[in-house]
């Protein structure tokens, strides 16, 4: 058995976002990794997707949004979403003044390896 808690965990910087790892794979097996998310006010997480990882999110608190291949599909913690392989993913802190926090399970996870960004349409 292995316990935490979510108030006392250490974010990290991230390319947008902070995030700390609650469990890994060495509590999991499988490659799997639960993390808990933190966008600051006003920011996003960009689109991107995984060729190999899947992941699935629900949304802890704050006022935001995940998308997928730009539907929102959750926006509050009722909602828990399955995002396979391909699909495209953001996320977005709709408040001014308040964190937005979401989980992310990861699952067949290669570690960072299988991060790309889609890159943005500037015609």
């Amino acid at each position: 058995m292995k316990k935490t808690t979510l108030s006392t965990q250490q974010f990290e910087p991230r390319e947008g976002y902070e995030r700390a790892v609650i469990f890994t794979s060495d509590d999991f097996g499988n490659n799997t990794k639960l993390q808990l998310m933190r966008l600051g006010p006003g920011m996003n997480i960009r689109p991107h997707y995984h060729n190999v990882r899947t992941e699935c999110f629900r949304i802890i608190s704050g006022e935001g949004k995940i998308l997928i291949d730009g539907d929102v599909v959750a926006t509050s913690p009722d909602d828990m979403v399955i995002c396979a392989p391909g699909e495209v993913h953001e996320f977005v802190n709709l408040s001014d003044s308040e964190h937005f926090y979401f989980q992310v399970i990861r699952t067949n996870d290669p570690k960072d390896n299988d991060m790309i960004w889609v890159k943005e349409d500037n015609s």
